[in-house]
């Protein structure tokens, strides 16, 4: 069967080392406010192959090119993400300013209004207000325009998804099968394992080399990692720096 005769080719190609119980360590870390912060509960897999080089075999044999997402969408989708940040760095000052605005005008109450710290404090509480009403204009066009471009790049998004999925649903349709006679041939299985409160897991793994692979999804998308490790590292850190940053449908 065709299926068969992939997984005997990949395997042709596939390093093999000797090791005995070698012990893996990974943290899976997402981007934070100020530093990456560890993601918990996640589930984390050791495979004894490399998965994208068999996506890209498998592929490869498709009777049809694999769609590819336009240039000009993925700038637009990397736009609506510049977009959303700067009205939400917008939202975050203008709701400082308020704030301020709400401390001076509950100073105010409690002063005299013939004194000289009233004065002084109702003249920057008008200054300020003149900032709110900037700040409010700033957020409110960079929200609009962010949702108007947000709109558009989705409806593409979806309809370019479509296609990739179809295409997908035909060219992958013997993946599984694929993959189990594959590890049936390195006498090895996927291992499964979820991190812990500080984003770590630990798995013995024997013989090698092996490929970690993880996802997080992000706002602009999804964080795929897909890295070889032979276990000679402390450990090995699935960061936004190592990422693969993928495009979200």
């Amino acid at each position: 069967m065709q299926k068969s005769r992939l997984a005997i080719s990949f395997l042709a190609v596939t390093p093999f080392l000797t090791a005995c119980g070698n012990t893996t360590t990974v943290q899976v870390l997402m981007d934070g406010a100020e530093a990456p912060q560890p993601v918990s509960d996640h589930e984390v897999q050791f495979l004894p192959f490399d998965r994208d080089s068999l996506f890209q075999a498998i592929a490869a044999q498709s009777s049809t090119p694999e769609p590819q997402v336009p240039a000009d969408l993925r700038a637009a989708a990397d736009s609506v993400q510049v977009l959303q940040a700067a009205w939400r760095d917008a939202e975050a000052s203008w709701n400082e300013v308020r704030d301020s605005l709400r401390g001076i005008s509950d100073q105010l109450q409690s002063l005299d209004a013939r004194s000289r710290e009233y004065r002084e404090l109702f003249d920057g509480f008008g200054a300020m207000e003149g900032r709110e009403r900037s700040l409010n204009n700033r957020r409110q066009n960079t929200f609009d325009a962010f949702t108007a471009l947000q709109q558009t790049t989705q409806e593409r998004l979806d309809s370019v998804r479509a296609v990739i999925e179809s295409w997908e649903d035909v060219a992958f349709a013997d993946y599984n099968d694929i993959e189990t006679d594959l590890l049936e041939g390195l006498g090895r299985q996927i291992v499964y394992d979820t991190t812990d409160a500080t984003g770590y897991v630990t798995q013995t793994l024997s013989g090698g080399p092996w490929w970690i692979h993880s996802r997080v999804r992000v706002p602009s998308g999804e964080l795929y990692w897909n890295l070889m490790t032979d276990g000679a590292a402390d450990t090995l850190r699935l960061e936004p720096g190592n990422a693969e940053r993928r495009l979200a449908f």
